[in-house]
């Protein structure tokens, strides 16, 4: 498997299992992601083998920090390794900075609680903690996860107002919860 920049060719492929593997909701629009890149806000570094795009994760670098905007595997390939392969070249292409990202709150009432508990389970095991930070927005609730420190709420607001720039960021109505 390759972790390498992801190239103008990629695009119709990351386009694909982003749509497929993020609810709308939980999406910016596509635009959006692509402007990112082209400004430099953003990265977005894939994995693939033999040629064929597996997955994809769009990383925000601010200041100590980088957030992890999505990570996506492919439908096709999904509970084999490829996302842990994934998260342990993120940590390693960026060590040194803390990791960042989001996950939905754990919540018993959910209609997706067994997805919710895997997707907690998979960051764990791939040595991220929680901030004991959660947020609510547009998205719903959730919960901030880091690797190799915590992150502050000042912090983790000031990463959020730059990767959603000021507009966006009014639009997400993000705001800390107990």
């Amino acid at each position: 498997m390759e972790f390498t920049l992801a190239n103008e060719q990629q695009w119709a492929n990351i386009k694909e299992i982003y749509l497929e593997a993020f609810p709308k909701q939980e999406r910016k629009p596509y635009f959006i992601l692509r402007r990112s890149v082209k400004k430099g806000k953003a990265v977005v570094m894939t994995a693939t083998e033999g040629g064929e795009l597996l997955g994809f994760t769009v990383l925000i670098p601010y200041k100590d920090m980088v957030m992890v905007d999505y990570l996506a595997v492919s439908s096709k390939i999904r509970s084999k390794g490829t996302g842990s392969y994934i998260m342990q070249n993120v940590c390693r292409h960026y060590a040194g900075k803390k990791i960042i990202l989001l996950i939905e709150r754990l919540d018993d009432q959910a209609q997706n609680r067994e997805q919710r508990v895997a997707r907690r389970r998979f960051y764990l095991k791939n040595g991220f903690t929680s901030s004991d930070i959660f947020i609510e927005g547009v998205s719903g609730e959730l919960e901030v996860l880091n690797y190799r420190g915590k992150v502050s709420q000042e912090d983790y607001i000031c990463l959020q107002k730059y990767a959603l720039g000021k507009l966006l960021f009014k639009l997400s109505k993000i705001k800390i919860v107990k």
